[in-house]
């Protein structure tokens, strides 16, 4: 079936970070934004994004919790 070896090249496409995303997966990323919306639309850009599992640098998680501790809010005297 040819549907399964282009979904299996699709994904390793997506894995590598380093290449660009083909074509292909391009078009059904816009037909599926035109179908959801309804009307016809034109891709700008689209990027990979990193995986929210990738773990996290110390340093990234330190900024993280100065910047939400430094937004608390007054407490009632």
């Amino acid at each position: 079936m040819e549907l399964n070896t282009t979904t299996a090249a699709a994904i390793e496409a997506v894995e590598t970070e380093t290449e660009q995303i083909p074509p292909e997966i391009l078009a059904v990323i816009a037909a599926a934004a035109t179908a959801f919306l309804g009307a016809n639309l034109r891709m700008m850009s689209a990027h990979i994004l990193p995986s929210p599992h990738q773990p996290v640098s110390k340093w990234t998680r330190q900024g993280r919790a100065s910047v939400q501790s430094s937004h608390n809010l007054r407490t009632k005297r």
